[in-house]
């Protein structure tokens, strides 16, 4: 490989970075924000108060006040 092959090899690549660079720079922005709402979902779901299906009792000690 001689030098020539490198300098083309780096000027396309560069030429190729340059070109794709806004569309990879949207797509890593929209996969970030989507995380973003999976992980604030989850941590909704898990923040929710839980619903008891038994009437709430006194404990053996009296309760109350």
């Amino acid at each position: 490989m001689t030098l020539q092959d490198v300098a083309s090899l780096v000027l396309a690549s560069a030429a190729a970075a340059r070109a794709f660079a806004p569309d990879v720079r949207a797509g890593v922005r929209r996969l970030l924000g989507a995380g973003v709402r999976v992980g604030a979902e989850t941590l909704l779901a898990q923040n929710q108060p839980s619903v008891r299906t038994e009437p709430a009792r006194l404990d053996d000690a009296g309760g109350g006040r």
